[in-house]
């Protein structure tokens, strides 16, 4: 616990909900399922999961803490240039319909590192997860590979956060937060 606000860590985890929340709406939109159940299916998880954070981060402020901060700011950089190669060589060879998967692989890939920086096995789990579904989904037609993608990589998202914040002890209630099982 500490004696200040975690914006930075509330807003890098509430980007990664956004980033789920596009996901999911991808492989909604290649399952053609109608607004109010693609709202639905995103905003219920989005929202428990972002009341989760503000919860940790702002109220109990017990955020994640980054123990190698360098190896965290060279995991994003190169996050971003990967993002950047499958954009340019998607695009190059007119293979749009490969982006989504390739990119749930450069992000998947990149949480196993970040696993390693924040000292934290929830993000090497979720990034194995990621880079499997990915993995799948290349092997099925256009558009179930990008339903598969979409919410298979949300799915791994929304799941990888709960159980951060159930580590973090964030749905402990304050009257069970400081009880213990003997």
């Amino acid at each position: 616990m500490t004696e200040q606000k975690n914006w930075r860590g509330l807003l890098t985890d509430c980007a990664g909900l956004i980033f789920a929340a596009v996901w999911a709406t991808r492989g909604a939109q290649a399952g053609q399922l109608s607004i109010p159940l693609t709202v639905a299916l995103i905003a219920v998880p989005t929202a428990l999961l972002a009341r989760g954070f503000i919860r940790r981060d702002l109220i109990l402020r017990r955020p994640e803490t980054t123990l190698d901060p360098k190896l965290a700011r060279r995991i994003k950089i190169l996050r971003f240039i990967g993002i950047f190669a499958a954009a340019s060589w998607t695009h190059a060879h007119h293979r749009v319909d490969l982006f989504y998967p390739l990119l749930g692989a450069i992000i998947g890939l990149s949480y196993i590192p970040l696993g390693h920086a924040l000292k934290e096995p929830v993000h090497l789990f979720m990034g194995g997860a990621i880079v499997l579904i990915s993995g799948i989904s290349l092997l099925l037609p256009e558009p179930q590979h990008l339903e598969v993608a979409g919410f298979g990589t949300a799915a791994a998202i929304w799941a990888g956060s709960a159980v951060r914040l159930w580590r973090a002890g964030t749905f402990l209630t304050p009257d069970t937060s400081s009880t213990t099982l003997a």
